[in-house]
């Protein structure tokens, strides 16, 4: 557990697990997101793999610079990071905001990055990406950060869990909220999301990329997903059957097989 410095007017909090002679996973989390979240892949991913999870600007324990926040500034976090921990070269998976951080830094330095992982994410904010995405906003500007995080679980979780696990709900609701990022940092990240765009740029990646995305995923559809597959060369494309934006957290055990057993095969 640690923070550490990546700009004059920024440091970020991050936390390493595994061996660092493992190829280095990089997990990158979505709006509003503390990296915590990723502790059920961490938990699997540490056997074969040098994992570092950190807190986006805004975030969690990491500072909260001025805005706007992009995209861009966002990835050039994450390999200011990189450098500070001396990595030269890494997988990057991302979920939501984070696949679309990680597509950033990517494209940006394909001499540093051998593999990425879009999961629930997106490559430009338009049609009914862009009306969901506004949702976030508005729950915000209404509501503040508490009923932020409330509004949006069932835009985060399938219809089913929200019913049948309620007590594991609140449980989830109240981390998420004692891990809250600042309200400046949200709208920051916010709108990063409204306006993120690679769609032009994204043929141009060359690296083996998973994208994967739940069925019932209502915030960035299957046809998100779609459009990622369609546009870089050779993604492959995983839809968890009735799966929720956030599978990572409501079927852990499914989405850790799917993307263990793919980064055993072009992570090494």
């Amino acid at each position: 557990m640690s923070q550490t410095s990546v700009s004059p007017s920024l440091s970020l909090y991050y936390e390493e697990f595994g061996e660092r002679s493992n190829p280095t996973v990089v997990l990158i989390r979505g709006t509003g997101a503390d990296s915590s979240r990723w502790m059920p892949q961490v938990a699997v991913y540490k056997q074969d793999f040098h994992v570092i999870i950190f807190d986006n600007r805004g975030a969690g324990k990491s500072d909260t610079p001025k805005g706007p926040y992009t995209v861009k500034n966002m990835a050039d976090d994450t390999m200011s990071l990189l450098d500070r921990l001396n990595i030269e070269e890494c997988h990057l998976s991302g979920s939501s905001l984070g696949g679309a951080i990680a597509l950033h830094a990517a494209l940006r330095h394909p001499d540093r990055i051998r593999s990425l992982q879009m999961h629930s994410s997106w490559l430009k904010t338009h049609g009914y990406t862009e009306f969901s995405l506004n949702l976030l906003k508005q729950y915000l500007l209404r509501g503040g950060i508490d009923f932020y995080y409330e509004a949006a679980l069932p835009l985060l979780f399938s219809p089913q869990f929200l019913s049948s696990d309620y007590e594991r709900l609140k449980s989830i609701l109240s981390h998420m909220r004692a891990n809250a990022a600042t309200p400046e940092g949200l709208m920051g990240q916010i709108e990063a999301n409204l306006s993120h765009d690679l769609l032009d740029d994204a043929k141009n990646l060359r690296i083996p990329t998973l994208v994967t995305v739940g069925e019932s995923d209502y915030l960035l559809p299957v046809s998100a997903s779609q459009e990622i597959v369609d546009t870089i060369p050779g993604a492959k494309l995983v839809i968890f059957k009735n799966g929720p934006h956030l599978v990572t957290m409501e079927s852990p055990d499914e989405f850790n097989s799917v993307t263990l057993n793919w980064m055993k095969e072009n992570c090494k």
